[in-house]
Order: C-alpha cells, then sequence, then structure tokens
C-alpha cells in the first residue's frame, strides 16, 4: 500500500509538471520532492548483496608475476600497466597498456569490455596501487580483475631494487609489543552524501573520487606510525595467532575476510581518527582502505606492510611468514618504448642477471611522467 501511495505522489507531479516549460528543472524538482534515502544503508546493501567483497574469501584478486607471464600469448589476459609513463617506457610486459589509475574508469567504459576478457590483470610498481584499485573495481562488479603480486618489482630486478628490495627493513622489529588491545566503542558509520539514489550510482561516484588518490595520500611509511601510533586507530589484519607473536604498538586485530562487514565488527573502526590499515605486505590492506575510503573513512595503509619493518622477524618460527626476499623477484622480459607490444618476439633469461629487453621505436606520446613525495607512489 505505501508502495501505491508513494507511486501515486510521483506520478501526480509528472503530470503537474507536465505543463510547465522547462523540463529539466521540473524532473529535479520532482526529484526534490521525494522522500530523502539514507545514502549509506542504501550502498551498504547494495555491497552486501552484490557479493560482499571485503568479507569474502575471494579477496585479495591477485595473480602471480609467474602466471601472468606464462599466459603472455593467452588473447583472454589483458595487462594494464598503472605506472608513470616514463617507467612504462622505460620496460613494461609485452603486450601492456599504459593507463593511469585516474583514468582506468574511461578505459573501461569507453575503451574495452572487460567481460570479453579472463583476466583483466592491474601492474604498478610494488602491487599496492593495482591492489586499491583493483579493490574498486571489483567492488563495482568487475569480478576478473586482479592485481599483480610485487607489481613490476617482482617481474624484473631493474624494478625490484627501488621498490621492494629498497624498501624491505626491520628498523622496528624491536618495538612490537604482545600484549593483545580490544576494540573500543561502536560508532555511527560515516554519513554519505553523493546526491543518488541507486546503490550502483552511489558507488560509482564514490568509485570516481576513491580512484582520484594515490598512494601518496593513503599510503604511510611505517616511520611514521612508529613515531606516534596513539596518532591513528591502528588496524592488524592478521588472524589472531600471528597477531599476538608481535604487532605495532596499540594496534587492534580485525580477522582478515569477515571484520568490515555491519554484522561483524565495522561500527567498531571509529569515524574521528585517522584509520591504518597494516598486512604483510601492504597489498591486501591497500584492498581493505579502498573500501573503507568509498564507505567515508579516513583510511591508510602502512606501506609494504610489516616487511617494511620487521622483515628479518616474519619467518622466524613460522609465527608470521610472507616475508620478502629477493627470490621472488623473477627475471622476465620487458619491452622498451611506448607500444605495448613489439614486433620482436621477448625471450625470457634464465640467468638471474639480465633479462632479454626490445626497442620500441614508437614515437612517445606525452603522459604523466613519474614524481616522487608521499608514499612514493606504489
Amino acid at each position: 500500500m505505501k508502495i501505491n501511495i508513494y507511486l501515486a505522489v510521483v506520478f501526480s507531479a509528472l503530470l503537474f509538471f507536465t505543463n510547465c516549460g522547462n523540463q529539466q528543472a521540473n524532473l529535479k524538482n520532482v526529484e526534490a520532492s521525494l522522500p530523502a534515502v539514507n545514502e549509506a544503508d542504501v550502498l551498504y546493501n547494495f555491497l552486501e548483496i552484490s557479493g560482499d567483497y571485503i568479507n569474502n574469501d575471494a579477496m585479495p584478486t591477485m595473480i602471480t608475476a609467474d602466471e601472468v607471464f606464462e599466459n603472455l600469448a593467452n588473447k583472454a589476459f589483458h595487462v594494464i600497466d598503472m605506472r608513470a609513463s616514463d617507467l612504462y617506457e622505460a620496460g613494461h610486459i609485452n603486450g601492456a597498456v599504459n593507463v593511469q589509475q585516474e583514468d582506468l574508469l574511461d578505459y573501461f567504459s569507453k575503451t574495452i569490455d572487460a567481460s570479453k576478457y579472463e583476466k583483466v590483470i592491474l601492474v604498478c610498481k610494488s602491487g599496492q596501487s593495482a591492489s586499491y584499485a583493483g579493490s574498486v573495481f571489483q567492488l563495482l562488479g568487475y569480478k576478473n580483475v586482479y592485481a599483480m603480486k610485487r607489481g613490476m618489482s617482482g617481474w624484473n630486478k631493474q624494478f625490484a631494487d627501488e621498490v621492494w628490495i629498497k624498501n624491505s627493513g626491520s628498523a622496528f622489529a624491536d618495538k612490537l609489543e604482545t600484549t593483545p588491545n580490544e576494540k573500543g566503542k561502536k560508532y555511527d558509520y560515516p554519513a554519505i552524501k553523493t546526491g543518488k539514489r541507486a546503490g550502483i550510482e552511489i558507488l560509482e561516484t564514490l568509485a570516481a573520487d576513491a580512484l582520484k588518490k594515490t598512494a601518496n595520500d593513503w599510503g604511510l611509511k611505517a616511520e611514521e606510525v612508529f613515531a606516534n601510533p596513539s596518532n591513528y586507530y591502528i588496524i592488524n589484519y592478521w588472524v589472531e595467532e600471528q597477531y599476538n607473536a608481535g604487532h605495532i604498538p596499540t594496534a587492534i586485530q580485525y580477522t582478515p575476510k569477515k571484520a568490515f562487514s555491519r554484522s561483524t565488527a565495522l561500527a567498531t573502526v571509529p569515524t574521528d581518527k585517522k584509520v591504518v590499515v597494516y598486512c604483510y605486505t601492504g597489498q591486501q590492506a591497500a584492498y581493505v582502505v579502498a573500501y573503507l575510503r568509498i564507505l567515508g573513512y579516513d583510511a591508510y595503509s602502512v606501506l609494504y606492510g610489516a616487511n617494511g619493518f620487521m622483515n628479518s622477524k616474519m619467518n622466524e618460527g613460522g609465527a608470521v611468514g610472507h616475508a620478502f626476499t629477493s627470490a621472488e623477484v623473477k627475471n622476465y622480459p620487458l619491452v622498451l618504448g611506448s607500444n605495448p607490444s613489439d614486433v620482436v618476439e621477448t625471450a625470457v633469461e634464465t640467468t638471474a642477471t639480465t633479462a632479454t629487453t626490445t626497442k620500441s621505436e614508437a614515437p612517445t606520446k606525452t603522459k604523466k611522467k613519474s614524481g616522487g613525495g608521499g608514499g612514493g607512489g606504489c
């Protein structure tokens, strides 16, 4: 009965405004006359009925460099290199197209039909930015979008030296605590005001905003967090046993793939403080941070995760695991220049020191160049 009355009101309003001159203004007036919606509730409901990705065993959707290399000839795989153009031209995966993060939505909507591919693979320098963007696209319903683990650092040592190898360390391995910290009070969820009414429209608006933020915006270095841990609400995204073996001071354990739903612990995440999430590598945390930011939280990831501050202790006694070592760095081939592919077929070298490269002579297009600052553009 309520629905019938509601429709009658809308229909009557439309009939009234039909006789007016400005149709666009009339439609806006009709929309303004409709009952207000709680956008946060609409969004949460939409995310839950569409798979509840962050709290699902499928998360994180990642792919290894090995699998990508083995499928280079597979036309069902589409590789997108998100790095700045100068880094892309210095060496990229054969066939990878260069699309910066802020342009991804346009690329997906105007250039490719993502549904035609078995896997669409996002690649960055370290795997963290690709994970952040991959989370956004998974939430939008692109279930075949994956982030490549370790990024180009896992593909070739040329990039690993300045990324994973350089940023893995143990400077704070002796600053951990083993005392568990309890979750705090429950908060109201952040208000969401996009002006949209349907769940997918609300999500699309928030997703576009999220993709404008790079790792310089949502990434924090370990030294920033350890300097003043009380300034943050720190979330340890490990299972309890690993958390108890040693965590950042004041950090609180949240169970992976379960913690951030309305039926579990999402309400305990504060809305009045910076929320910092860390995992083993920063990649899974980036998935979570993208989700929390879309929901309106002021969320950040510790860059490189625990590998950035306790790498040497992560595999001791099997307490935590997931320690990065240079053995993970592959020696897969690179294509040079601005073309996605080269006419010369690339082949991998088996030595541990050099990789076969090919040179593209195509003219260089004007694209974004890499820069410094902040989180370093993961």
